[in-house]
């Protein structure tokens, strides 16, 4: 299995969680998805976890409903991405991805610069 991906469990329930990233620069998914991992590794949401979106300072982070503090905690200690300072704050858990996309929708349809 892949780091950072999520396995498909019959009848597992998943959460969203949309956060946004505090900083100057905006970063990659592959490189915030490696902040990410390195502040997992240990813990209960290593190799559960899944960024579904993500456009440079916001994103939606998937995981099974039983890890979801888990994740909240492990995410809100990303400090920094490619060595350059950052913070990073949880905005809302959904049981959908649809009703993070649609409240969250000025974020994603921001000026899309620095997308991968």
């Amino acid at each position: 299995m892949r780091v950072g991906m999520t396995a498909k469990i019959p009848g597992e329930r998943w959460r969203y969680i949309a956060f946004e990233i505090k900083s100057d620069t905006p970063f990659t998914r592959n490189e915030f998805l490696d902040s990410m991992v390195r502040k997992a590794k240990g813990t209960a949401i290593w190799n559960n976890f899944r960024i579904t979106v993500f456009e440079g300072r916001f994103g939606i982070l998937k995981v099974s409903h039983r890890l979801r503090d888990d994740a909240i905690a492990v995410i809100e200690s990303v400090d920094s991405v490619r060595g350059v300072q950052c913070s990073v704050r949880t905005l809302k858990t959904s049981g959908t991805i649809k009703t993070l996309k649609t409240k969250y929708k000025r974020y994603l349809e921001a000026p899309r610069t620095n997308r991968h």
